[in-house]
């Protein structure tokens, strides 16, 4: 009986000791990712859907961002919230700053665009083009791209510059350089220019190679398939077509995927760049006396090439949210290509209301 006694007491003793020791442990929770693995497989679920049922390619080329927005409202749970970008073709507008210019520079712009309303593989894209004053004024919200005629005014402005380009901006100098422009100077720094030692007036061509215009790794690509579709032909016909109006260049062709126009004793007319999130294009200064004339094709051509570095630098990206969104801290993002003429990118970026 007295061994039983002290059985039952070691048994009580134990869980009371048991009991007191939780005190100095916290319990640890697993938290599962089921919740939120089951939350973006339903967001590629209506991306694919979207896809395949041709609802995407239709609304992202007719820019129709209410039936697009009630199209994933309905597919997704109304406990989230969503953002859709489209990255890989031009948006529904592009809004151009002309950097400290005249109305003479804005005629001159306006003519080498020549219809600021257009449409590319079926798609409808509009350019604004308004003056802004960097020395008094900030860019405005909704600004695309930062068109500069004057050189000079590429140190003057150079902080601004830079922050444009870190938000996704773009910057375009058409001008022709000297040698004192370029190597370790803002507009050597900003658009990635070298002095070659020499000029050259030879008629230019699209940059040819590793693959040239062909190589959609490289700026040249998609600026040809611009300029191919603004001039009503096909890629694998303007691969060799002459560019005969440019100004003479010692701008040294580098071979490094960012040149676009060169001459064939490697001086470079037009050239790419990209600096954080950003995009610029420097493209050397051209004859252009008359646009419409019927001799002026050459002009023409280059007024092409023009627009379609325009269509470029603009960065190739579109929100189509009905309101400016921010997503919650903790997202999802799911992305799909699109093959439709061209091949394009829609991201799908999900969140819950309620974090």
């Amino acid at each position: 009986m007295k061994g039983f006694a002290k059985i039952f007491e070691a048994i009580v003793a134990s869980i009371i000791l048991l009991a007191s020791l939780t005190f100095f442990f916290t319990p640890n929770v697993q938290k599962s990712e089921w919740d939120s693995t089951s939350l973006q497989i339903m967001a590629e679920d209506a991306l694919e859907s979207a896809y395949l049922n041709g609802t995407l390619a239709r609304f992202v080329k007719t820019d129709n961002t209410t039936q697009l927005n009630a199209f994933f409202s309905e597919m997704l749970p109304k406990t989230v919230d969503f953002s859709i970008e489209v990255r890989g073709i031009p948006g529904k507008t592009i809004n151009i700053a002309c950097i400290g210019c005249s109305q003479t520079n804005l005629d001159d712009l306006s003519a080498i665009i020549a219809n600021k309303d257009f449409t590319y593989k079926k798609k409808n894209t509009s350019i604004n083009i308004q003056t802004l004053d960097l020395a008094t004024q900030d860019v405005p919200e909704g600004a695309g791209i930062l068109f500069f005629f004057d050189k000079s005014k590429i140190a003057v402005h150079q902080t601004k510059i830079n922050d444009f380009l870190d938000t996704g901006g773009g910057v375009f100098l058409l001008s022709s350089l000297d040698s004192t422009d370029v190597g370790n100077t803002p507009i050597g720094n900003t658009f990635g220019l070298t002095w070659s030692g020499g000029t050259s007036n030879l008629q230019g061509r699209f940059e040819d190679v590793d693959g040239g215009i062909f190589n959609s790794n490289k700026p040249s690509h998609f600026i040809a398939r611009y300029y191919a579709n603004i001039s009503t032909r096909h890629l694998p016909n303007v691969q060799t077509d002459p560019f005969s109006v440019f100004v003479s260049t010692g701008i040294g062709y580098q071979a490094d995927g960012k040149d676009i126009v060169k001459t064939p004793d490697s001086r470079s007319y037009v050239r790419s760049n990209q600096i954080g999130r950003g995009r610029t294009i420097w493209l050397n200064d051209y004859n252009r006396v008359d646009h419409t004339c019927a001799s002026c094709g050459p002009t023409r051509d280059t007024d092409n090439l023009t627009k379609a570095g325009i269509m470029w630098v603009s960065g190739e990206r579109s929100k189509l949210d009905m309101i400016e969104k921010t997503p919650a801290p903790v997202n999802f993002k799911s992305s799909i290509f699109v093959f439709d003429g061209d091949v394009y990118i829609v991201d799908l970026t999900i969140w819950r209301i309620f974090f």
